[in-house]
């Protein structure tokens, strides 16, 4: 076994130390109070929101699925991902802002469950639907994140390290850093992986180009059909592409994001952070090693492992970084779904459902560790073999998560909508989703899953809001109309600087969701 291998395991634990000094960084900045810890109160620059957006978006998807994706289905697997811009990018900007903004009017925002359970009249309803949604689908991706750190370490080190025991060395210093340092922590430790994965991804491209015969892709087109052409369904395919996308925005610990952010600067930074990666980091990068690796390494019986085939070929010193840069992608979107988790059960279970009164600080106390055992519970899934229940679930995550962008909207962009329109078009939603999936039974003209749940969710919003109870003038006039009054500047302002007496109108103070002005 090569000596570098074991250079690259030091190289990977060097890296951990890396993330727990960053991790305890960012916990010293952290007051207490479940604000801070979960979503940094609104303090994190853009350009570190650039940073961690790269890395939260992708993860493990970057040396795993994205070359996988190409080498399976040839040109079809880039278009998935590379065309999801069309419409991530817009959303993320129009309702990004929209959430930015009213989080930064007093609001104590921590989950997207607080968000909507504000505008939809404070419905306990409506926040349960939100939490369980963004739970029930974040756990079993979580899972696959820890296969996918796992199989990272396994491949690189040539089996020394089995997928097990490499998961649990990982989610054990994963579910650490995420405790102690909150969402400042996780993303400053973002941040890093993101850097890492990009230049990991630079120089294994890089090798591939200078190694590879310059007609390896002539010849991968003409004896591939795939490569050369779009083999899949067109309709599936850019329907899949366009609903990946649309869902990107209202992905929950995407949503925290906005909430975190000092900056409306930092919405856009999050569109770009996004789409660049995704059409380089995730779209050319991997269909240049997985073209080239159909004819260097053909027959492989896990796609998913050609970037990392490639990068055991390369020069020792090299190898020893790339599986630090390797792993450091594995772990970039894990920690930031935890995280999410944790604010969950804090927020929306703890204090807001089981209705805890105790102090900040033991509340602070608790969410360290509802977070860490999250990760915990999440390593422990990827140990056993649950079978059918994560493949459904993992295939109904996006088409899930999707399901929060009609009310989403609705929140902003309708004055009509109410609480019973948007748990009735949440649960029929979800129902339509889990019929096709559980049953099998062909979807109209080949469209993929999540339109028919997206279609019948909105449809039943609206038909259920129309003919319901008007919602209360207050919220909507809060949401609708008084948010285009308040300008990016002084709601940037606002955070730094207290309105005087007889002064300039700012934000209200900050106050509980669901209070109103006189609580």
């Amino acid at each position: 076994m090569s000596t570098w291998i074991y250079v690259g395991l030091a190289l990977t634990g060097v890296y951990l130390a890396g993330l727990f000094v960053l991790s305890m960084y960012g916990g010293r900045l952290t007051d207490i109070g479940v604000s801070d810890y979960f979503v940094a109160n609104g303090s994190l620059s853009s350009i570190v929101i650039f940073l961690t957006m790269i890395a939260s978006a992708f993860s493990a998807y970057t040396f795993l699925g994205g070359g996988g994706i190409a080498y399976d289905l040839g040109i079809a697997g880039l278009v998935i991902i590379g065309a999801i811009v069309v419409t991530d990018f817009p959303i993320i900007v129009m309702l990004g802002e929209k959430i930015w903004k009213i989080s930064k009017t007093g609001k104590d925002y921590v989950t997207p469950a607080d968000l909507f359970a504000d505008r939809y009249g404070g419905s306990t309803l409506v926040r349960v639907l939100v939490a369980l949604i963004a739970v029930g689908f974040t756990m079993f991706y979580v899972t696959i994140q820890f296969t996918g750190m796992g199989l990272v370490l396994n491949v690189l080190t040539d089996g020394l390290i089995s997928r097990e025991a490499a998961a649990v060395i990982i989610g054990i210093a994963m579910a650490a850093y995420i405790a102690i340092g909150g969402m400042r922590g996780v993303a400053y430790t973002d941040a890093l992986q993101a850097i890492l994965l990009w230049g990991g991804m630079v120089a294994v491209t890089g090798y591939v180009l200078l190694t590879t015969p310059s007609d390896v892709y002539v010849n991968a087109a003409q004896q591939f059909d795939a490569v050369g052409q779009v083999t899949m369904d067109p309709l599936y395919l850019y329907t899949a592409a366009a609903g990946f996308g649309l869902a990107i925005p209202v992905f929950p610990h995407i949503w925290q994001r906005y909430y975190s952010s000092k900056r409306q600067s930092a919405v856009w930074a999050m569109g770009f952070g996004d789409s660049f990666s995704a059409l380089v980091l995730l779209t050319i990068f991997p269909g240049l090693i997985a073209f080239a690796g159909l004819t260097a390494h053909g027959g492989l019986e896990n796609p998913d492992t050609v970037i990392l085939q490639y990068i055991l070929e390369m020069p020792g010193p090299v190898l020893g970084i790339l599986m630090a840069a390797a792993v450091a992608a594995a772990m970039s979107t894990a920690d930031t779904m935890i995280l999410m988790m944790g604010s969950i059960v804090s927020r929306d279970v703890y204090e807001e459902l089981l209705s805890a009164d105790i102090s900040d600080q033991k509340l602070s106390r608790n969410s360290k560790i509802f977070s860490g055992l999250l990760a915990l519970l999440a390593l422990g899934f990827s140990l056993i073999d649950l079978g059918l229940l994560v493949e459904v679930a993992i295939d109904l995550a996006i088409p899930g998560y999707l399901l929060l962008l009609p009310p989403a909207i609705a929140a902003f962009w309708w004055p009509r909508a109410n609480w019973q329109g948007t748990v009735a078009g949440l649960l029929v939603g979800l129902a339509v989703i889990w019929y096709y999936s559980l049953t099998g039974a062909p979807i109209p003209l080949d469209l993929w899953i999540g339109v028919p749940g997206l279609i019948a969710s909105g449809a039943v919003l609206v038909a259920v809001s129309l003919v319901t109870a008007e919602p209360d003038e207050e919220r909507v006039n809060e949401f609708v109309y008084e948010l285009r009054e308040y300008s990016a500047s002084d709601l940037e302002m606002s955070q730094n600087v207290p309105s005087e007496p007889g002064g300039p109108s700012a934000p209200p103070s900050a106050k509980r969701v669901g209070e109103s002005e006189d609580d």
